[in-house]
């Protein structure tokens, strides 16, 4: 072959090298790594009394949303739409708090449908523990149950809101307040005067192995709760789960409400924010 043949072909293979470096230098900067999600301008809070944050603040026994993990304005919680807000100054003023006190699963379908409704494009769920703390351990949510009104309520979401993202943290272990309180007298005063779940909480100074043996299979009963939850959330490429994060998080007394010694100050409102934005994949 020529000389000139040979610096003709050098040209083509070195031209050819710089522009497919230079594509795939565009598209490195351009496309989001895996798990990188764009900054969501508006937000949803799904679930119980934990999530609008009953006990927390002055309101006694009511929503206290200013302090809630998910929705918050306190900075003292810095909650995870704060968080969200510093990094997207849109999301202030589309933060919405749908939490409802004593909502158990099946509640959740419909939180679900006003999500739908004002088009969060992020949501935030923490819910189940009612289904535990119920009166009796017979009317306890049964598994199957459970499972099957998570998954219509995230199906009713992927549905409604495709392109809408969601967190969904593990119900916390009730059983872990006994051996906190067992020996506070105005918090066992306060489970027994209102009935505060009974199924983890009655006769919290007793080792007798029927309570013992009632606290394990209640225990036993939020993880197989948990278990639901993360299989279900699997199933939805939107879905993002804790991991069990929540379950096992190691409770300390001024995490836990003086009022009623069950549901978070709002030292624990910090914490949960703090657990929540660990996992929440931004």
């Amino acid at each position: 072959m020529a000389p000139s043949h040979f610096r003709t072909l050098r040209r083509v293979i070195f031209a050819g090298t710089v522009t497919f470096v230079l594509i795939l230098t565009f598209w490195m900067r351009a496309a989001p790594t895996r798990g990188q999600a764009r900054w969501p301008a508006s937000m949803a809070a799904a679930g119980d009394s934990l999530t609008s944050a009953v006990g927390s603040g002055p309101r006694y026994f009511a929503d206290n949303t200013a302090y809630s993990w998910a929705t918050g304005a306190s900075p003292e919680v810095n909650s995870l739409a704060l968080r969200l807000a510093t990094r997207n100054p849109a999301l202030s003023g589309n933060v919405y708090n749908l939490a409802r006190i004593g909502a158990r699963m099946g509640d959740l379908p419909g939180q679900m449908n006003t999500v739908n409704a004002i088009n969060a494009e992020y949501v935030a769920v923490l819910v189940g523990g009612n289904d535990a703390c119920a009166p009796t351990e017979a009317a306890m949510t049964p598994v199957e149950t459970f499972r099957q009104q998570f998954d219509t309520a995230l199906a009713l979401l992927a549905e409604g809101s495709p392109g809408a993202r969601i967190l969904v943290l593990s119900i916390p272990d009730p059983t872990r307040l006994v051996p906190l309180f067992r020996d506070n007298r105005s918090a066992v005063a306060i489970w027994k005067l209102f009935d505060v779940c009974p199924t983890a909480l009655a006769r919290p100074r007793s080792d007798a192995p029927e309570d013992v043996a009632r606290r394990e299979r209640v225990r036993q009963r939020v993880a197989e709760y948990n278990q639901q939850i993360a299989e279900v959330c699997a199933r939805y490429p939107q879905c993002r789960h804790d991991g069990g994060a929540v379950f096992g998080i190691r409770l300390e007394t001024t995490d836990i409400s003086s009022y009623d010694y069950f549901h978070l100050s709002v030292r624990g409102q910090a914490r949960l924010a703090e657990v929540a934005w660990a996992v929440a994949g931004f």
